[in-house]
């Protein structure tokens, strides 16, 4: 019986073990998606749709916004001031903990963008976020952008010709 056991409780171990990576995978995932909805020209359906309803979407920048027709208004704000004209967000130094149905992360970021003009602009910072399992998978239960630099670029253009 002791074998057994033993047997069972490895077993359960790496059972858990494998849900925390696929849980860790799947929040890097959301973040990704995240990540491309604010670089699809900001689009508030798709980064809502990442929220619980409930949810908080927050920057040092801009305060907060909560539940999804706020998060969906201010993201089209966003597209509908045309002040970016192209954008991308790149996370880097993610660590995410998970705890049963709850989970924290924290990530450096980088945003940069192009305004109509052609200025380039470079915003650096933090995210840290809270995650809840629902049916439908991970989803963000607050998302805070603590914004620690943001400056226009001194760049020179080129275009790549075909």
């Amino acid at each position: 019986m002791p074998r057994e056991m033993n047997f069972r409780q490895r077993n359960s171990r790496t059972l858990q073990r494998l849900q925390n990576l696929e849980d860790v995978q799947e929040i890097s995932f959301l973040k990704a998606a995240y990540c491309a909805g604010c670089d699809d020209d900001h689009n508030g359906d798709t980064v809502a749709a990442l929220f619980i309803p409930t949810g908080t979407w927050a920057t040092s920048m801009s305060g907060e916004h909560r539940g999804h027709d706020a998060i969906r208004a201010f993201f089209r704000s966003v597209r509908d001031s045309k002040r970016m004209k192209y954008s991308t967000h790149m996370v880097t130094n993610e660590v995410i903990t998970v705890c049963g149905d709850e989970a924290q992360a924290t990530w450096s970021f980088t945003m940069m963008y192009t305004s109509p003009d052609e200025k380039r602009y470079r915003i650096l910072g933090f995210y840290r976020d809270t995650f809840v399992r629902t049916a439908g998978g991970w989803r963000f239960a607050s998302l805070y952008s603590d914004v620690q630099d943001y400056a226009l670029l001194e760049t020179q253009t080129f275009r790549l010709t075909s």
